[in-house]
C-alpha cells in the first residue's frame, strides 16, 4: 500500500513537471489565457490535463503502473464506467496528491533540518 502512495506522489511530481512544459508551450503560442477564460473548462483545466496525462501514459489496466484491481483487490473505477471511470479516478487522485507531496517534502525538510539544532 505504501508503494501505491509513493507511486501517486511521484506521479504528482511528474505531472507537475509535464504541466510546467505544457503551460510554457501554451503561453508561447498565446492559447493558455484563452483556455482558462472558458467558463467550465478554465476552472478544471488542471484536471483535464491530468486525465490526458493518464490516458497518454496508460497508467491503468493491463499491467499498467496502477493496475490496482489485480494487485490489492481495490479498484479505481468510479460510477461503473469501466476504463474511462478508472482513468478519471486516477486523474483526480494525481491532482489530489499534489498537496500531499508538498506536505511530505515540507515535513522531510523540517525533520532533516531540525536534527542539527
Amino acid at each position: 500500500m505504501m508503494a501505491t502512495i509513493l507511486t501517486l506522489i511521484v506521479l504528482g511530481m511528474v505531472f507537475q513537471g509535464a504541466m510546467a512544459v505544457v503551460d510554457s508551450v501554451l503561453d508561447t503560442v498565446k492559447v493558455n489565457d484563452t483556455l482558462k477564460s472558458i467558463p467550465v473548462v478554465g476552472g478544471n483545466l488542471n484536471l483535464i490535463w491530468a486525465y490526458v496525462f493518464v490516458v497518454v501514459s496508460q497508467l491503468n489496466g493491463d499491467g499498467g503502473i496502477l493496475d490496482l484491481a489485480n494487485s490489492y483487490g481495490a479498484s479505481t473505477e468510479i460510477l461503473s464506467l469501466g476504463r474511462f471511470g478508472a482513468d478519471v479516478a486516477t486523474a483526480i487522485v494525481i491532482v489530489a496528491f499534489i498537496p500531499v507531496r508538498d506536505a511530505a517534502v515540507s515535513a522531510l525538510k523540517k525533520g532533516i533540518g531540525g536534527r542539527g539544532d
